[in-house]
């Protein structure tokens, strides 16, 4: 039988399981820091050596900031994701009319074979429009400049049709790319703060601690913390 199962004999003392002082929800991190950081300003408990009281309120301050502006940017992205979706929707209903066009103009067989200038590869089982945003939008692009060569760009899914989708999809992937660039600077700019804020703040619950061995549960409450134990 394993270790792992052998009852640990009578009278070990069980571990200790300790809980954290600090939340991880960036948005209780951010109203616990700033709440902390008021309270210090206020307190005769001096500074450290490496943190002064100016400093947790400056971090404070600038990770609820850095939070903030990681979660707009965040939001902004989201509704040009959904409709660069419907206009894949749009793209996906309008192709296989381009593709009946080269089956009447040509055999079957032959039209595929102008498929490529159309912008049209083999995914698969299936002959369509390239996943990714930027190689489906240079795609687009061939498809249009392909309809005028063949003289289909006069027909009901002609130039009309897929002009608008192709110049409204490439200014999304454009948005969508600097968004994304957007956010992942501020994300990035969000964890390096959080990272100097949950050190400063163990640091002072610490500091804390060791000024007042008597009565640090109640100074931590005091000055926001509200669990006893990390």
């Amino acid at each position: 039988m394993s270790d792992s199962l052998t009852p640990a004999p009578a009278g070990t003392p069980k571990p200790i399981r300790r809980t954290s002082q600090l939340p991880t929800s960036g948005v209780e991190l951010a109203a616990l820091a700033t709440t902390v950081a008021g309270a210090w300003q206020t307190s005769e408990l001096p500074a450290l050596l490496w943190l002064t009281k100016a400093d947790l309120a400056a971090l404070a301050a600038s990770f609820a900031q850095h939070r903030d502006a990681a979660d707009a940017a965040g939001d902004t992205r989201t509704p040009q994701a959904k409709r660069l979706q419907a206009l894949d929707k749009q793209l996906a209903k309008g192709l296989p009319f381009v593709k009946n066009y080269l089956a009447e103009e040509h055999e079957e067989n032959e039209g595929r074979a102008y498929y490529a200038e159309f912008g049209i590869e083999k995914v698969g089982d299936k002959y369509t429009l390239p996943a990714a945003r930027t190689e489906r939008l240079k795609s687009l692009n061939k498809l249009l400049k392909a309809l005028n060569t063949h003289n289909f760009d006069k027909k009901k899914y002609g130039t009309a049709f897929w002009q608008p989708l192709a110049t409204e999809y490439a200014q999304l992937v454009q948005d969508s790319a600097a968004a994304a660039g957007e956010r992942s600077s501020k994300v990035s700019a969000k964890s390096q703060g959080e990272q100097q804020l949950r050190k400063a703040l163990g640091a002072l619950i610490h500091h804390i601690k060791a000024n007042y061995p008597d009565t640090f549960a109640a100074h931590l409450r005091a000055f926001g913390f509200q669990k006893e134990s990390y």
